[in-house]
């Protein structure tokens, strides 16, 4: 098991979308138009956020599964991958009918869409809901490539779906025009092949002889995935789900000015994600002196290599946003980039005390952490946002992934001295 040849392959599998992202963006802004790609990347988040209905099964299985060829049991992989999946289908079935329940009111009176786009708005999210079930079967599977020690596989599937993502939204407005309802399907299809794709790869586990389920595996599942599910609920809406309160504070049609620099910045976070992504089945897998060297090898990386980056981010920002987009986009989303590059840094320093507590087997530690901060940042986040603009939502975010940074490092020094 190869910590640099993972990283690298976990590097490439975020760092491609992003370069296809970078490309295409532009023209799908120019050809949607501001309020019409504002709701785009509602859409984007929806599908990307619903993959926390995989109840936390994709990460139980890279920890689980990584135990199990430590400790050589290899006969249990099968009946393993199959409780996973199956828990993964249902939980997804239910996730499709909540964001389904929800498409109505978010299209039509929570958000401040135009009455204009209202309609292509609904049937966008109600597309989105289906989409999903692909999407947290996606993540079941990913999290088994990566526990088998199959990096490639796992991140190829993910360069493929990032770059579609990117893609058929481009190829969606070019051959039929601004429909939403359109785009949000071929991003729906783009997931179901993929999700096809990663069966085919693992249909040797997934297909194979042996006891079909086995309840002890559907239990040890849920113990680890609840506490995961919490961190992936709140998580992510700590993440994304700012775009909601900045559309619901200011508008859809000022959400790209927060919304466009955020998913660049973010895609920074590729850099420890892959990292500590490679990390965590061997820390799995480690006595307690090998995991306090990697974790400080690796505390000290982070630190200093995203440090140098988001300093470069914010120094090329206003450049890269002028010859990218517009003089226009690039003065008015400026601020909000210096602050996001701040919290950036921050937020990938957490990223080393979330792993090791989740590569222990305590993730319910980080879920407490995060639903504490819940509150409190929704509160900071709407005020702010609604006195401040934009501006002030970057600041609630920043003062929130600052406060997650604290509370992780302090549980990780009391609770394994490093």
């Amino acid at each position: 098991m190869s910590i640099k040849r993972n990283a690298v392959w976990n590097l490439a599998g975020t760092g491609v979308p992003m370069l296809a992202g970078l490309a295409l963006i532009p023209f799908t802004l120019n050809r949607l138009g501001s309020e019409a790609f504002g709701v785009l990347t509602l859409v984007w988040g929806l599908i990307g956020y619903f993959s926390v209905f995989d109840m936390g099964v994709g990460r139980a299985l890279t920890v689980q599964l990584s135990q199990l060829a430590a400790s050589g049991r290899v006969s249990d992989t099968g009946p393993l991958l199959r409780s996973g999946m199956f828990l993964t289908l249902a939980a997804g079935l239910l996730g499709v009918a909540l964001v389904w329940l929800l498409a109505p009111g978010l299209s039509s009176h929570w958000l401040k869409i135009s009455p204009a786009l209202q309609d292509d708005a609904r049937l966008a999210f109600l597309v989105a809901a289906v989409g999903v079930l692909p999407t947290t079967l996606a993540s079941g599977l990913r999290g088994a490539l990566e526990g088998l020690d199959r990096f490639a596989a796992s991140n190829l599937s993910r360069i493929v779906l990032g770059v579609w993502m990117m893609a058929l939204p481009a190829w969606s407005v070019y051959f039929h025009g601004p429909r939403l309802e359109v785009v949000a399907l071929y991003l729906v299809l783009g997931r179901c092949l993929v999700v096809l794709a990663m069966v085919a790869q693992l249909r040797g586990h997934l297909f194979s002889t042996g006891e079909a389920v086995a309840r002890r595996h559907f239990q040890a599942l849920w113990n680890y995935g609840f506490w995961v599910t919490v961190t992936g609920i709140v998580g992510p809406l700590m993440v994304y789900g700012d775009r909601f309160f900045v559309s619901a504070a200011v508008g859809a049609d000022q959400l790209p000015l927060y919304a466009i620099p955020q998913d660049v910045l973010l895609r920074l976070l590729l850099i420890p994600m892959a990292l500590t992504g490679a990390l965590l089945p061997k820390l799995a897998a480690m006595g307690a002196t090998e995991v306090a060297a990697a974790y400080r090898q690796t505390y000290r990386r982070v630190a200093l290599a995203m440090l140098a980056i988001c300093v470069l981010a914010a120094a090329l920002a206003y450049p890269a946003l002028l010859l990218w987009i517009s003089a226009e986009f690039a003065r008015s989303a400026l601020p909000v980039v210096l602050v996001l590059c701040a919290g950036v840094w921050v937020n990938s320093l957490a990223s080393v005390p979330y792993t090791l507590l989740h590569a222990r087997g305590n993730p319910r530690l980080t879920a407490l952490f995060h639903l504490a901060e819940l509150l409190v940042y929704l509160l900071a986040l709407w005020q702010l946002s609604s006195h401040y603009g934009l501006l002030g939502a970057a600041l609630a975010w920043l003062a929130r992934v600052a406060l997650d940074w604290l509370l992780l490092h302090v549980a990780v020094r009391r609770l394994y001295g490093v």
